[in-house]
């Protein structure tokens, strides 16, 4: 029989996020946490930018109807282009938020501004005058201190 070792992590932020009691979790030392909110923000947006430039080219295309439906092909492409932006969204939140993170949030709803409402409640100042981020502490420099702190005290030596 093997022997187990197992790490108990105590710096462990969790949000609930919906009715049903879902959380996500974060853990706070993880020095790879802010690249990823910050890959996240930025893929969204390029997404955003990409959509935005095809829903346009699609409106200069001549438009038909298609037989037996109630789109057009410019409404059926607009559509198309639209569910594939989303499902891309979605899978560059959850880069920053834990796989189903946006599952966990929005259901299987999307609408076009469920990023810019996410970025507001994770900024928004709670009673205690702290957003999310900020308890979080989710910034290069305060991981950083975090660490310099955390070791330099123990063995003396001082982390760049």
């Amino acid at each position: 029989m093997a022997e187990k070792l197992r790490i108990q992590r105590k710096d462990i932020y969790e949000i609930e996020v919906n009715d049903n009691g879902d959380i996500i979790s974060f853990a706070l030392g993880d020095i790879e946490l802010p690249f990823r909110l910050s890959e996240a923000y930025e893929d969204i947006d390029r997404i955003q930018q990409n959509l935005k430039q095809k829903l346009l080219v699609i409106e200069k295309q001549q438009d038909s109807r298609i037989k037996g439906s109630p789109m057009t092909k410019n409404q059926k492409a607009a559509c198309e282009a639209q569910k594939q932006a989303f499902k891309d969204m979605r899978k560059a939140m959850d880069k920053f938020l834990g796989e189903g993170g946006c599952q966990k949030i929005f259901g299987d709803v999307n609408y076009f501004e469920m990023y810019t409402d996410l970025f507001e409640e994770l900024t928004k100042k709670g009673e205690d005058g702290l957003s999310h981020l900020d308890r979080m502490k989710i910034s290069n420099d305060s991981i950083s201190e975090r660490i310099q702190r955390k070791y330099s005290t123990h063995s003396g030596n001082q982390v760049i």
